[in-house]
């Protein structure tokens, strides 16, 4: 199994050390690690012309290495993605990648792929990362497993910067239990293959994804390809009765809105 570990972080400290823990519980056996530090490739910033939206991400006009990092992501069987907060957000490297991938928010990729986020902060902004993050991660409809939230002064031992917040050993415990709990949750779902039924926030995101099928030609050929226009979600998959009732509202009131968009935007 091949674990794909983004790393967001410019520097190799906390987010680092707390992704060699997860490593550590998963083990060597059968297991292979593919650390991509986001710092060591180019990545041009993206330029707004909106052709991966419209037509196909191959007519992107920037030339770099982000077909090498997609195509990492693509044969990976998990991934982590780790960052840490840089003024309420991700730091540029990660920002720039989510940017430049952003058409799999219209054309998935990555469906069903188990994906675990892992957020480091000094203090604040690790819950507004956290929540930018999942939004992202549903978006290119992968299985997120959770979000593992550290803040670094309380979790690391020893730490010599001059912090507010020292370290604090309910914390820590705390916190290593949940790694614990994710890091099993995570190789259980990549050993199984069992792709989860999705949660009320899945199904709002599946729909509100299956909008730009209404403004594009593209994205609507790429999902009537992929049978997802009339589907419960990316995948068969047992949901309940109250979610698929939700799913089928959702799917009414937007067919509706999509349908006058796609007359107004005829009309002009």
């Amino acid at each position: 199994m091949r674990i794909v570990i983004l790393m967001g972080s410019p520097r190799k400290q906390d987010s680092l050390n707390v992704c060699k823990e997860i490593e550590l519980r998963l083990g060597t056996k059968n297991m292979t690690y593919d650390y991509i530090f986001l710092k060591d490739y180019k990545i041009q910033d993206c330029r707004g012309c909106g052709l991966c939206f419209k037509k196909s991400e191959k007519l992107c006009p920037c030339r770099d290495d982000l077909d090498i990092i997609r195509k990492k992501l693509l044969e990976a069987d998990g991934i982590i993605i780790a960052t840490p907060v840089y003024a309420y957000q991700v730091p540029a490297p990660l920002k720039r990648i989510i940017d430049r991938m952003a058409f799999l928010f219209h054309r998935q990729e990555l469906v069903g792929k188990p994906t675990l986020i892992m957020v480091t902060s000094d203090g604040g902004g690790h819950k507004q990362v956290g929540k930018y993050m999942k939004m992202t991660i549903s978006g290119w409809a992968c299985n997120l497993i959770g979000t593992i939230s550290i803040i670094s002064p309380m979790y690391f031992e020893n730490r010599k910067d001059n912090f507010a917040l020292v370290y604090n050993e309910g914390y820590h415990k705390k916190t290593y239990l949940k790694i614990e709990k994710l890091t099993n949750k995570f190789k259980e779902a990549i050993k199984s293959q069992v792709r989860k039924a999705p949660s009320y926030y899945d199904i709002f995101m599946f729909n509100c994804l299956r909008t730009k099928t209404f403004t594009s030609k593209a994205d609507h050929d790429y999902w009537n390809d992929k049978k997802w226009l009339n589907s419960y979600y990316f995948y068969d998959v047992k949901i309940n009765p109250l979610k698929k009732l939700f799913g089928v509202i959702l799917r009414l009131i937007i067919d509706f809105v999509g349908k006058k968009l796609k007359s107004k935007m005829s009309c002009n």
